[in-house]
């Protein structure tokens, strides 16, 4: 009987050592196709990479940590960027950072005394998709002369990120007059349970019906000081704009032709979120004087209009109930008892359309074009505030 059970040893280590070397042929098939596979996504992403570094892809502004010690928003000084949109770059620009970490074609001056304009917004003054010299500051600062124009801005920021640029430029530059530009989701980014994006200030209201300023700090991390450094990244996150899909930011996919926007905001919503767009914007106007440390009627709001709507005949009927509608008649009543400057760039935009027939944004952004910022800065140039200021011009 030995040999017979020898026999059957051999014959099942036999059998054994074949089941293995098929395991591991194939775990080495598996390996090898994984390997091959990494081997393959590496090279894709470096040609891709390669690529993209002779494309002109969205650099981005590069925004400085915000903290306690440097409680102002403001971007990398002293930088020039390539500013680009969509995924086929059908808008491209070169924008200048200047000394003080502000988009703008010239440095600004502490100790100079000459008259001084201060235009503050979010990324309409921020302009980074128009030539600095098309901007609304860019048009004002030659109109001025030996007079100065300094802007404050920054895609995102909303009316109480407004307040903190008014008071650093007051402690700053000490500017003569103010003008602010106001668009739909200025009150939304106002309210800190609304909107909190890193780096800006928002208003956090107290049971007193009160509110004070809620910094939220930005400290950007490794990862993603790394990733500025790359060309692929850069262009899923700036043109691409990777993350909208991921959060299903329906509104950019969808387009600004649906109807369910007016002005980048909800066409429609609750009368407690009207209610509380109102309650940002009394802060923002109790604030302002002295913040801004002028008098009101050295203060002009500049009000967006209603786009496209205003360019299809009857369009406008759809909105004249809208969010945006009733807070542009909210906010020209309220600033206009406050003797402010209220210059409503509907009426102009539709003045100007119908006598050269141009329209005032991008086809595939509804930022204003250089049409829209000389528009805006001709108004702006008209009113006895800029005159005032600015008298020899």
């Amino acid at each position: 009987m030995r040999p017979v059970f020898y026999g059957i040893t051999v014959e099942a280590f036999r059998l054994f050592c074949a089941f293995m070397n098929e395991r591991i042929s194939a775990s080495k098939k598996l390996l090898f196709g994984c390997a091959a596979v990494g081997i393959g996504l590496a090279v894709f992403l470096l040609f891709a990479e390669a690529v993209l570094r002779f494309l002109p892809v969205n650099e981005g502004l590069r925004l400085m940590p915000v903290n306690r010690e440097n409680p102002v928003f403001r971007f990398t000084p002293n930088r020039t960027a390539v500013w680009s949109e969509g995924w086929n770059f059908n808008i491209v620009n070169k924008v200048r950072v200047n000394n003080d970490g502000f988009v703008n074609g010239q440095d600004y001056d502490p100790s100079s005394r000459r008259p001084l304009l201060a235009v503050i917004g979010d990324s309409y003054v921020e302009a980074g998709i128009v030539p600095y010299e098309e901007t609304v500051q860019g048009r004002l600062a030659k109109a001025a002369g030996e007079g100065r124009v300094y802007s404050f801005a920054a895609s995102g920021a909303g009316l109480s990120q407004y307040l903190v640029w008014a008071r650093y430029a007051r402690d700053t530059y000490k500017p003569g007059a103010f003008v602010f530009v106001i668009i739909g989701n200025d009150f939304s980014e106002a309210l800190f349970h609304r909107e909190h994006s890193p780096g800006f200030h928002h208003f956090e209201r107290l049971q007193d019906g009160k509110a004070v300023l809620r910094r939220v700090d930005y400290n950007p991390g490794l990862l993603r000081r790394i990733g500025r450094q790359s060309a692929l990244f850069m262009y899923l996150m700036t043109n691409v704009k990777a993350q909208r899909l991921i959060h299903l930011d329906i509104q950019k996919i969808l387009g600004k032709e649906d109807k369910r926007w007016v002005a980048n905001i909800e066409a429609q919503a609750p009368e407690d979120v009207v209610k509380e767009y109102c309650w940002a914007f009394d802060r923002f106007l109790e604030l302002l004087p002295a913040y801004t440390g002028v008098d009101p009627s050295r203060i002009a709001l500049v009000m967006d209009g209603f786009r496209p709507q205003m360019y299809r005949p009857g369009a406008m009927e759809e909105v004249r109930e809208s969010v945006w509608a009733k807070m542009r008649n909210y906010v020209q009543r309220e600033a206009t008892l406050q003797k402010m400057v209220v210059i409503d760039m509907h009426e102009v935009f539709m003045e100007r359309f119908g006598r050269e027939g141009k329209r005032f944004e991008f086809p595939t952004d509804s930022h204003w074009n250089g049409e829209g910022h000389r528009a805006a800065a001709d108004a702006i140039s008209r009113t006895e505030l800029y005159q005032n200021l600015f008298p020899e011009n």
